[in-house]
């Protein structure tokens, strides 16, 4: 009986030993199973995400690319404003040397017909004047003749002398340029008029026949038709050369006058002079030499 008791509690814990350790083994190849589940699913997962790596590889080089290529653009961009920019500025620069050099050389056109137009003016000027000298020469001759040969007719002295007068001009005013004194040229020139008995238009005549040079062209400045009137031509070059128009200009000079290198002292000291009297003509004879002192020391 205890036998068999025993032997029938041995067997049901035989039993349950092996329930237990079959119980033991399902659950570890649960877990088991689970585990190779997990990492069979993980394994999935991991071929997925290669697979699409390699699907987007393309798209991301794609994009790379294409960011690579709107930098170098903007790049391109930047660079060919930048030498857009440097182009325009030497083309700006260009354009400036252009215009400057087209402005200097129509200035020096401009110039050029200008002294061509002076010229050609003094050669018409001096032609008229050595046409009128000619023609005062001929009709002075032919009025001689006249009072010579005309018989019945008494030869006055007044009319005579006039007649010599006219045929010798023994008096001959110089020329003027206006680099000299006009004061003192036209006490030259009225005091030749007077010895030679010209009249009025003769004067002008004479006048004009002996300007020259800057002078000269002070004849533009008067109606060809009033060329012969003597007091018209002396208030244009009073104007230009008087000396009641110059006083500054000359005290300017007085200061600003230095001895030149090949001037002698007398020289130098003559012209001195004369510019202080140009400068102060009203002036009392101790103002000039002292003003002649503090000039020269």
């Amino acid at each position: 009986m205890r036998s068999t008791k025993y032997n029938e509690e041995t067997t049901t814990m035989d039993v349950c030993e092996i329930l237990k350790f079959l119980q033991q083994g399902r659950q570890e190849d649960r877990e088991e199973a689970e585990r190779r589940e997990e990492k069979r699913r993980q394994e999935i997962e991991r071929r997925r995400q290669e697979d699409r790596r390699r699907q987007n590889t393309p798209r991301d080089l794609k994009q790379k690319g294409e960011r690579k290529s709107g930098e170098n653009r903007r790049g391109g961009e930047a660079s060919s404003g930048n030498l857009l920019n440097a182009f325009s500025g030497r083309i700006d620069g260009v354009e400036q040397q252009i215009d400057q050099k087209v402005v200097e050389e129509n200035k020096e056109e401009i110039e050029r017909k200008l002294e061509d137009t002076r010229r050609q003016v003094q050669k018409e000027i001096l032609e008229k004047i050595n046409g009128l000298e000619h023609q005062l020469h001929r009709t002075s001759i032919a009025d001689l003749g006249d009072y010579s040969t005309s018989p019945g007719i008494p030869l006055q002295n007044s009319t005579l002398m006039h007649a010599e007068r006219s045929v010798h001009k023994i008096l001959k005013p110089p020329t003027y340029d206006g680099q000299s004194s006009w004061s003192m040229y036209r006490r030259q020139f009225e005091a030749a008029a007077k010895a030679n008995g010209w009249t009025s238009q003769e004067m002008a005549t004479s006048l004009v026949i002996s300007l020259r040079g800057q002078a000269l062209e002070i004849l533009q400045s008067i109606p060809e038709e009033l060329q012969n009137d003597y007091d018209r031509i002396i208030g244009a070059l009073e104007i230009r050369y008087g000396h009641k128009y110059l006083p500054q200009v000359y005290q300017s000079q007085i200061k600003s006058r230095q001895q030149r290198s090949n001037e002698s002292l007398q020289e130098y000291e003559a012209d001195i002079e004369r510019l202080i009297h140009l400068a102060y003509p009203q002036a009392p004879k101790e103002f000039l030499e002292q003003i002649g002192i503090q000039t020269f020391y």
